[in-house]
This record gives C-alpha cells, structure tokens and sequence, in this order.
C-alpha cells in the first residue's frame, strides 16, 4: 500500500511540475506582441500536452521526462519583452534559442537558476543592460552568443570555472573592459571567441593568457574594438598557438610593426586592417611554404617599403590597400586570386601586373603612380574576373587580348591618359562593368564582334573622352543594360530608337548630337541630353529650357505638385514649423540665398540630421530648431543630376539618377552649403551636402581627397561614402549615412519646446570619451584633423547616447578661401585656437583639433552655450579665470553638481583635462594623451 502510496505522489508532483512549466511557457506567449505571433502558435495550446503533462507537439519546444529542454524560436520575427524570470520555471532547460528576432528586455540573475542551460543563444535581438554575472556560474554551458543586442558594461568574471564552454560570441554591442581581463579567464576548453564591434580596451596581450586557452583556441575576433600598443608576441611567436586558424584584430588603434606569426603553424586567416601599424611587411607572411595562410588584411594603416615578391603558394586573398606602400609592383603573386594594393604609392612600369600568371581572379591597382602602357602581347589572365587601375597615369593604346580574357566582367580604367582608337572589347562573352571615363580615347564606339552571346553588358562609361561619329545602333542588343553614360564625348548624329529599355541611367549631354528624342527615351531628364546638343530636340521640353551652355531650367514661379503624392517641386520658401519635401535634384540651386550671416548661430543646431522633422511631417520635429529667417533655406526649381557619382562602399548601390529622383528635405545649413534627408527607393536613408558654389577644389584634386576622406572607417564617426561631381560650379554633393539623432549642441543648449532631458554626468564622460577616441584615430590612423569640431557636429545617438562626429575634415576638399570661410565662421569662433588671430591663412591642424575638444569639455561641464551666450565672451578664458579664484564650482552644470553643491573628483579631473587642452599650442597635450587621460 505504501508503495502504491508513493507512486501516486510521484506522478502528482511531475503532473504538479509540467503544469507549472505549460504556465511559464503560455506567459512567454503572453509577451510576445501578437502581431508577430506566427500560425505555428497555434499548436502552444494548454490541451495539447503530453500524460505527463508535458507540451504535445508545441512548434520549438522540446520535452523529455516530462520537462521543458529546449526552446528554439530562431527566426521568427517576434517581437515583444522577453521575461528571464518566467523562463527560469523550466529548471531542466538545456537550450534557449532566440536568435533573429526582435525581443527586448533584460538579462536578469533569474538567469542562473537554469542550472542545466548548456546553449544560449540570444543574437540579433534588442537586449539591453549588462550581463549578470549568474550567467558565468552555469556549469554546463557550451554555447553562449549575445551578439547583436544593445548590452552594455562590463563581462563579469567567473569564465574560468567553466570547463565546458566552447563558443562564446559578444559581437556588436557595447561592451567595455580590458580585453584580457576577459581573454585570461577563458579555459582550454573555448575554441570560438568573438568579441568584436564593442568598446574592449587594452593591449591584445596574448602572452598572458591561459595556455591552455591559447593552445586550442582556432578562432578569435576582436575587430572594431578600442585596443591600443603593440600586438604583443613572446619572443616574436608563441609555441602553443597551434591550433588558432583566424586571428581578427581589425578596425583598432595597433601600432608598432607586424609580428612574422611564423610560429602560428595553423593560422588560415590574419585579418589586422585599420589600425596604425607601421614598418615593412615581415616576408615570411608572403613568402615560402611553411605557413598555411590563406587570407591576409592588412589594409587601412602605415605601412611602407617595397614588396618584391609573394611566393607562397597558399595565400588566395591579400588585401594590403591604403598603405604608403611604394617601389614597382611585385614580380610574381603566386597563386593569389584576389590582389588589393589600391591607394598606395606604387610606381614605375605597370607592365609588371602582366606576369602575375593565371590563378588571379581579382587585381585592385587603383589610385598609385603607375605609368606605362599595357603591351602588345599580354598575360591571357584565364581566371581573371575584375581589373581596376583608375587613377593613375597609363597611356597609350588598350590592347585588343583584353577583350579575350575568358572570365572578365569588370573594367575601370578611368582617370587615366589612355588614347587612341578603342578596340571592341563587346566580343567578350563575360564583361557586364566597363569603366573607361576621363581618359583620352577617339574614333568611334566600336561594335565589331557583338553575338547573341555578348549581350551581357549591364553598365558602359565612355564619358569624357573625344569619341566621334554616331551612337552606334549595335547598343540596343544589350538588352540588360541600366547604366549608360557618353556624355562629354564629340558624338553626332540621331539617338537609335532602339536603346535599351531597361536603362535606368542614361546620359549623352555634351555632344553634337541633333534629331529627335526617341519616345522611349523620353522618360529621362532633360540633363540627360542637355547641355550640348543644340540640334537635339527634346518632345514637350519647356520652351526656355537650355539646350547649350546653361544646364538649368528656368525657374518655376510657383510650386508644382506631381499628382499621387510621388514627388513634390516647391520654389516657396520653408515656412516656420512646415516641411516642404521635394527631389533632391529640385535643391542645387539658390545656395548664394543661404549666405545669411544673422542666421548661421541658429541654423548650425538644425546640422544633426534629426533637427528636423521626418519625411512628410507637417509639424516641429522632436529635435527641430528652425532658423530665425526661414527663406534662407529654399527649394529650388527641379533639375536632374546629369554628372558623376563616385561611392566608396560597394554594399551601397544606386545610380545618381536614383539619387535625381530621391525625396528630399532640407535639415539645415551650415558654411559648406545645405544638407538635406534623401531617401532612396531602395528606403535607405542618406544625408547630402549641397557645397555652396566656389569652395570646392579642382576635380581631381577633390576626387583624390574624398576618397581618402571615404576609407576612414571607425565606430564613432559617420563616414563619407560618396560624392557627385555635376558640370556646373555650384553642383557639387558629398554622400553620408543619415543617422537619425540629435546633436550635443540640442542636449545642452536646446531652448523650448526643443529641449532635451539633461545629460548625467556618466552620460557626458561617455561622449567625451567618444569624442576623443574618434579624433585620435583621425589623427593617428590617417594623419589627419577633423578641423570643424564643435557641439553641432557631434550627434548623439539614442538609446546608449553614443557620440559620432559628422563633417570631418572637409577642409580638405575646399579651396583655401573656401577653408578660410570654415575657420572664420560664426558658428566656430568660440573653437578657435588663440594662434588663429596671429595668422593671415589660418588652416585646421590637430592642435587646433584639441582646443576645440577642450571646449567642448567646457561645454559638457558648464551646459553653456559656445558662441552666443552674452555672459561669456570666451568660455576657456572665463573658465580658467574661475579655477584661479576656486571658484570652479560655480561654473559647472547644476544638473550634474551634487545635493551639496560640491565639486565631485570625477568633475575636478575632467576639468584639469580640458584646461590642459586649451593652453597655448605648444603645451597643449595630443589627442591620445588627452583620450588615455579621460579614459
């Protein structure tokens, strides 16, 4: 009886323990936003369960002896506050996958009650706060991956103990802490670890881990991070690195020269771009057999010296761009197939490229000094698939072989003096790229050799060369094409009515082409066939329309509206608290009207992006600040961009006619010109500066600048991605990333009903901190000043209230009187160093850089404004006059002062920070001392 007694209360309580588990697993549910619930819920039904009263066939759960082991709800969208102390009730959870969706929340100590949890995957989701540190108490933990949240703070110890754990992934969020701290208590067990895109700091001192860590570890990542020093190697190698495959350390501040890894037996991948390595390139890493690398990137620091040959016969992939690398090209690569040496200093002979064999399937030689001609007789390049070499100084004539390569799809040879006769390079069966603008070519397009087999070509760039005769009729079999660009050529004749329609670029402005436009054509801009062209007649083309010298159309006199809401075209002003939106073509003139020096104080804090409302909003924005003479921002009459686009990022694509076409609003003005909110059809979002008219360098000049301007990459910094070049002055563009977000100068000096919640003092280290990190890798990376600091180009983004710079460094695409006008404008005064007034020319300089920091620490401190506040003439001066008197607390911001009014050390240390930053140039700190300081 006993026994039957026992029974029966053992069956109670499992029945008594999967219902608690059914509850927990049905409050989940609960959380989750019920628009993103997919059908396959329906089975998470409280009478679908098993006899022991575990789920019967509930979509990603799985049970065994009657309990919850595994919730896999990966993929899912779902949305909704993900509760971790509900899912502690499943006290037998041995897997917890989340990945992909869109839970938010945070990861509470309940956590550590799962004390069966061996995978637990939370990536790519909306998780913020720190992690417990309960978490590294779980003892059977194999898997961990919080990649792609929003957590923050420091990793807890207590990794070490955890004799099972071999995948750990932390990437892009923002942790902190020194990056040994956490590497030196990972046991021999982990063979995965990926802590990159987060704020790791320290020497990457792999001397000092636990070796049996490093004797089994085949994976490490910690790219994009804070890390600073040398890469620290005992005794140039370490014995027991025996097992490491992929060594990631890319997007830093490194410095010091390369290690020979010539003891990393097994190392496949060695990823260390972007960082401030100097010296040569040790040869063994592109030498001999012994090492069984495959991938090499060292792209993105200082290296220099010559590179005489690549002879191993592993290395496939070798990315070595934006160096100072110099000396003629390497006489052998090997068997490497992809070949970046683009933006170095290579000179001599480029005929050396063409015994480079046929295991090469990608050569980048872009902007270098090379010269020569291609010869007569070249490499058959069997597997070669794309061949750049812009930007140099090759003449002569292009070979006919080329067109014979059997693989090739992409050419760009522009920027370059080739001349003479161009041979059909439309015979080859591969080619969809060929890019041969600004070089000297003639005669006529040639179309010897087109099949049906050759019609692949997608995109052709013959602009700004002297071709002559007809547009050939042969370019309507390329029945794919959606780019094609023969503007400022010597072209005549009618336009063939049978062009491609599936071109969505199309421009041949800058000819003596004459006729009619065929109808088909008759959908693209008149910039598309004007200027140039007298005889070309354009069908229902406005009567003053241009057709020679001027690209503009005359001025509507009135707002235009396209109906069904697709675009709008305004003349009128934007009026105080409206938004007019329109293309951005519709914005290239007029900027002589936004010269108004009352209003550039003003009109500075509308330079974040979010200074203004969204597309469509008819009311303030949340971080609006209007200027006090709204004409000064007009929409002017329409026109289409009929120049060049150049991108620096190869995931961003769209055509400058995508760009014409893009709605547009303008979210303020600033010395340089007029930004405006673009937004393409593809519904990514970029923020476009209108230069004004005359600041601008010569185009080479500009071009070379702006892509040096384009490589520099780091996570607080919103990079410049692009340019456009138009044919007229007053036609140029500069292309970033919008980032939704309002400025520091909104946060601090923001008046109603803009205003901002105040910023706690952590908050205000955090972006100093930022700030000051961002400008030493300007300075020490790329050699470079940001020459325009100042509270109105710093955005803070939101939730984390990182800091990102905007508008670096375009001084130096500026003329000299354009760079003076940046230096002497109102809104920068009160950045300006002492040394300015001494000079005729001021010019940027990375002192002048940490003055500006200086006050903006000042700024941080006191929360008032610089220029503009009528109480302070010179906020440095009036501060530093203070501290003499101790009266420094009377400076500060009340909002982050203690109860007592008293002066916290935190404040005090910052302040002798800032003061230092000030003195005169020759005291003045730079800005990595300023950054280890605040940090």
């Amino acid at each position: 009886m006993q026994l039957i007694w026992f029974v029966l209360l053992v069956f109670l309580e499992e029945l008594a323990v999967g219902e608690s588990e059914v509850d927990a697993l049905l409050e989940l549910k609960k959380g989750i936003q019920k628009e993103t619930l997919t059908k396959d819920f329906v089975s998470w039904d409280s009478n679908s369960l098993e006899s022991d009263g575990c789920p019967k066939n509930w979509y990603g759960i799985t049970c065994s002896t009657g309990h919850v082991t595994s919730i896999s709800l990966s993929h899912l969208g779902l949305a909704g506050e993900f509760s971790f102390l509900t899912v502690s009730r499943l006290r037998m959870l041995q897997n917890l996958s989340l990945s992909n969706n869109h839970f938010t929340g945070t990861l509470t100590r309940d956590v550590g009650l799962l004390e069966s949890l061996q995978n637990f995957d939370l990536s790519s989701n909306l998780f913020t706060g720190s992690l417990p540190h309960q978490l590294t108490s779980l003892t059977n933990l194999a898997l961990v991956n919080i990649s792609l949240n929003k957590m923050e703070g420091e990793i807890p110890s207590g990794f070490a103990n955890r004799k099972q754990l071999k995948y750990l992934d932390l990437h892009s969020n923002a942790f902190v802490g020194d990056v040994m701290s956490l590497l030196g208590q990972l046991g021999g067990s982990v063979v995965y670890v990926d802590l990159s895109c987060n704020s790791f700091s320290g020497l990457l001192d792999l001397g000092t881990a636990d070796p049996d860590f490093m004797s089994l570890v085949s994976h490490l990542n910690v790219s994009c991070n804070n890390l600073t020093g040398e890469l620290f190697f005992p005794h140039d190698g370490i014995p027991y690195l025996d097992s490491l495959e992929v060594l990631d350390a890319s997007g830093n501040r490194i410095t010091g020269k390369i290690p020979s890894f010539s003891l990393v037996v097994s190392l496949r991948v060695l990823r260390l771009g972007g960082n401030q390595l100097s010296g040569s390139l040790p040869g063994g890493l592109l030498q001999g057999s012994s090492m069984v690398l495959s991938e090499l990137d060292l792209s993105h620091n200082q290296l220099e010296g010559p590179i005489e040959s690549i002879t191993s016969l592993n290395l496939r992939y070798l990315n070595l761009s934006s160096n100072s690398l110099s000396r003629p090209l390497p006489l052998r690569i090997a068997h490497c197939a992809v070949i970046d040496l683009s933006n170095n200093m290579f000179s001599g002979n480029f005929s050396r490229a063409q015994s480079w064999g046929n295991y090469v399937e990608v050569i980048d030689l872009s902007s270098n000094h090379l010269t020569g001609s291609f010869p007569n007789q070249t490499s058959r390049f069997l597997r070669l698939t794309s061949f750049r070499i812009s930007n140099n100084s090759l003449e002569g004539l292009l070979p006919p072989v080329l067109a014979t390569y059997p693989e090739l799809r992409v050419v760009d040879f522009s920027f370059n003096t080739l001349s003479g006769s161009l041979p059909s390079l439309f015979i080859s069966t591969k080619l969809i790229d060929i890019n041969l603008s600004w070089n000297n070519f003639s005669g006529m397009v040639p179309t010897d050799g087109l099949t049906p087999q050759n019609y692949s070509l997608l995109s052709l760039d013959l602009s700004h060369n002297s071709f002559t005769g007809q547009l050939p009729p042969e370019l309507g079999r390329f029945s794919s094409m959606v780019y094609l660009n023969l503007s400022n050529n010597l072209l005549e004749g009618a336009i063939p009515d049978d062009l491609p329609n599936t071109m969505t670029v199309f421009n041949v402005s800058y000819n003596n082409l004459s006729g009619v436009v065929p109808q088909s054509l008759q959908r693209f801009p008149s910039s598309s066939f004007h200027p140039g062209n007298m005889l070309l007649v354009v069908p229902n083309e406005a009567a003053s329309s241009p057709k020679g010298g001027d690209i503009h159309r005359e001025r509507n006199k009135s707002a235009s509206t396209e109906t069904g809401g697709k675009k709008v075209l305004s003349s009128t002003a934007v009026e105080s608290g409206t938004q007019q939106q329109a293309n951005l073509s519709a914005l290239q003139q007029g900027l002589k009207n936004l010269d108004n020096p009352e209003s550039t104080r003003k009109s500075e804090l509308m330079a974040s992006p979010a200074t203004m409302p969204s597309s469509g909003d008819s009311s303030p924005g949340k971080f609006q600040q209007l200027s006090e003479h709204p004409s000064a921002l007009r929409v002017c009459s329409p026109e289409k961009l009929a120049g060049d686009l150049h991108l620096f990022d190869s995931s961003l694509k769209f055509s400058s006619e995508e760009l014409s076409s893009a709605p547009a609003e303008p979210v303020g003005m600033s010395c340089h010109g007029t930004l405006y909110k673009a937004v393409l059809s593809s519904g990514h979002v970029l923020a476009v500066k209108l230069l004004k008219e005359g600041i601008a360098k010569r185009r080479k000049e500009f071009a070379r600048e702006a892509k040096k301007l384009g490589s520099i990459r780091h996570p607080n910094l919103v990079s410049l991605q692009g340019f456009y070049w138009g044919p007229k002055e007053h036609e140029k563009l500069i292309i970033s990333n919008y980032v939704d977000a309002p400025c520091l100068a909104l946060y601090l000096h923001g008046t109603a009903p803009q205003t901002l919640p105040p910023l706690s003092l952590d908050e205000r280290l955090k972006i100093a901190i930022n700030v000051a990190c961002c400008l030493t890798h300007l300075h020490t990376a790329s050699a470079i000043p940001h020459g325009n600091l100042k509270s109105t180009n710093i955005l803070i983004e939101l939730p984390n209230k990182n800091a990102v710079l905007t508008d670096y460094s375009l001084h130096r695409l500026l003329t000299a009187a354009g760079t003076a006008e940046q230096v002497l404008n109102a809104g920068a005064l009160g950045y300006l160093p002492p040394e300015f007034t001494s000079t005729s020319k001021p010019c940027p300089s990375m002192k002048s850089d940490v003055y500006a920091f200086g006050v903006i620490l000042l700024e941080l401190l006191t929360g008032r404004s610089i220029p503009g506040n009528p109480e302070v003439v010179d906020l440095a001066e009036w501060v530093s006059f203070m501290a003499v008197e101790i009266r420094a607390v009377e400076c500060f911001d009340s909002h982050i002062l203690g109860a007592e009014n008293r002066l916290p050390k935190t404040l005090d240390d910052i302040l002798h920070v800032a003061l230092k930053c000030t003195l005169p140039a020759a005291e003045r700190p730079d800005m990595k001392m300023v950054f280890e300081e605040l940090s």
